[in-house]
């Protein structure tokens, strides 16, 4: 009995120690990772129609339309921006800076939509991409700059410099302010050279062109003001009025007034629509 009873105990004792050594040894299963927290979110869909010109320095205007959409945590302030901003997507924004990528789209120019411009080369719809940078110094002003490469048509690069000021009641939300545009040789010589065989092959055509060499610099000066009615929590409209003068060399190009059908004064004008709904989930945000 004593023989069995120890052999029991030694039993016993080594279960234990094999257990606390199981014990110390590190589990085969991977810990749990608890799922991210979702966050609740405003998503604004947007859409715009305007009414300007056909292509830099055009007389002819056409309609076009841009979608939009836009994230923002709830919470979260909703930057300023006016219509005529390029679609944004911002790395960094607080209550006084913000800036991002930008992009824009300018539409193309063809002989066969101007018989003024037979014989000359066609120019393709311009991609425009590059970045932003904004300041809003008060509640009520911002600066911003943008600055594109056309990546597709004029391949040229572009420069957007502005500031806006807003006020604000019941509702409504008026905002003005100055625009000064700039571009770069390649940029004028897209739309506002004219070469000696495109000049000899418009003439030929019964048009009046003559040779002229554009350069670039400051190409307009204008501003942009826009009226925004939030009709409720959820929708808002807003009515916009864009002047541009063209200045410098590109002024003087016949291709600004009338031997090319062009015109120094650009206006645009439009109007906008959006909704914004509340969601939950994980979204990338800074896109405006």
């Amino acid at each position: 009995m004593k023989f069995a009873a120890r052999n029991i105990l030694c039993l016993l004792a080594t279960g234990a120690a094999c257990a606390a050594q199981a014990a110390d040894l590190p589990s085969s299963k991977a810990p749990v990772t608890p799922a991210p927290a979702l966050e609740d979110w405003f998503v604004t869909v947007s859409g715009q129609v305007s009414f300007g010109p056909s292509y830099p320095g055009a007389r002819r205007y056409d309609f076009s339309g841009i979608p939009g959409i836009s994230l923002r945590r709830v919470g979260e302030k909703a930057p300023f921006s006016t219509p005529d901003d390029g679609f944004n997507f911002s790395f960094y924004s607080d209550d006084l800076f913000r800036f991002g990528a930008v992009g824009r789209l300018v539409g193309d120019r063809s002989s066969r939509d101007n018989n003024a411009l037979r014989g000359l080369r066609y120019v393709p719809y311009s991609l425009e991409l590059g970045g932003f940078g904004e300041i809003t110094p008060t509640s009520w002003s911002r600066l911003r700059v943008e600055l594109r490469q056309a990546v597709t048509g004029h391949d040229g690069l572009v420069a957007t410099v502005g500031g806006d000021v807003w006020q604000s009641w019941r509702g409504f939300t008026l905002s003005a302010g100055p625009r000064f545009y700039f571009g770069n040789d390649k940029y004028a010589k897209s739309y506002f050279s004219v070469s000696q065989n495109d000049a000899v092959a418009n003439n030929a055509l019964g048009g009046k062109l003559y040779r002229y060499d554009a350069t670039g610099g400051l190409t307009a000066l204008g501003a942009t003001t826009a009226l925004r009615y939030e009709v409720n929590n959820d929708w808002r409209a807003t009515a916009f009025a864009n002047y541009q003068r063209l200045t410098g060399s590109v002024a003087d190009s016949p291709l600004a007034y009338s031997p090319g059908n062009g015109d120094r004064n650009q206006w645009t004008y439009g109007l906008g629509v959006a909704y914004r709904f509340r969601t939950t989930g994980q979204f990338i945000p800074g896109l405006f």
